[in-house]
């Protein structure tokens, strides 16, 4: 190797080397979330700057969920977890957050959040709570996600924790915030002119698929649907 060689060699080297550190401080936040409503939240205002994963299936029921020992490797390389809270993943989220030996997202760690505390949470049970009362939540209606309102909450929440753990890229992150939000505020009025539309004056149209109105029976349904369409559809890019 002649000396015209080597010098080469060297000098693509020594510029490697000098990319390693840009390339590790630019590298994405693992964020691992308990459902796929807090994940499609969090790639809202994450952008690129993030990988996101959720543990639980859009098609599974969130209360019970098979902890599979994958999950604790995943929760083991986590940079934030993210939890709905209000004790709907008491079942099952909390032996993994023990056993993945993660100090940095266990309760109360700068890498854990839950989001239940930015939501304004409803059906809050007046007393005690007993199991002869059925399926009640001592804590709160844990599906607080489904309120548009309680949704941008979150987003902003969840910004805020991600400027907190990559503090320059706060600038990125909250502009990703507004633009969902502005988004979000866009869709509001078109399912405000919907339900004005089903309403009219007081009195409920019949349902029909021109109308676009739902029987009461499928109301619950129906909200469901929309805020998911929030956090998807009508709030994506």
């Amino acid at each position: 190797m002649n000396s015209t060689r080597r010098q080469f060699v060297k000098a693509t080297a020594a510029g490697a080397m000098t990319l390693l550190p840009l390339r590790a401080a630019k590298s994405q936040l693992k964020v691992i979330c308990s459902t796929e409503d807090m994940a499609a939240l969090a790639r809202e205002v994450g952008g690129d700057r993030i990988s996101v994963e959720s543990l639980a299936r859009g098609y599974q029921d969130a209360h019970f969920v098979e902890a599979k020992p994958s999950f604790i490797a995943k929760v083991h390389s986590a940079d934030l977890l993210i939890s709905v809270g209000l004790q709907l993943e008491v079942g099952w989220l909390p032996p993994l957050i023990t056993q993945s030996r993660n100090p940095g997202v266990q309760p109360g760690a700068a890498g854990y959040l839950e989001a239940s505390q930015f939501a304004d949470v409803l059906e809050k049970p007046a007393g005690g709570v007993s199991r002869a009362m059925g399926d009640v939540h001592p804590l709160g209606n844990p599906h607080y996600w489904l309120d548009p309102n309680n949704g941008r909450a979150v987003a902003q929440g969840i910004a805020n924790k991600l400027a907190a753990l990559r503090s320059e890229d706060a600038a990125y992150f909250a502009d990703r915030y507004k633009d969902f939000a502005a988004r979000l505020a866009q869709s509001e009025k078109g399912w405000d002119q919907k339900r004005r539309r089903c309403s009219g004056a007081g009195r409920t149209r019949t349902p029909s698929p021109r109308s676009g109105c739902l029987p009461s029976t499928a109301s619950g349904r129906a909200g469901r649907g929309s805020t998911r369409r929030m956090s998807r559809s009508s709030a994506r890019r």
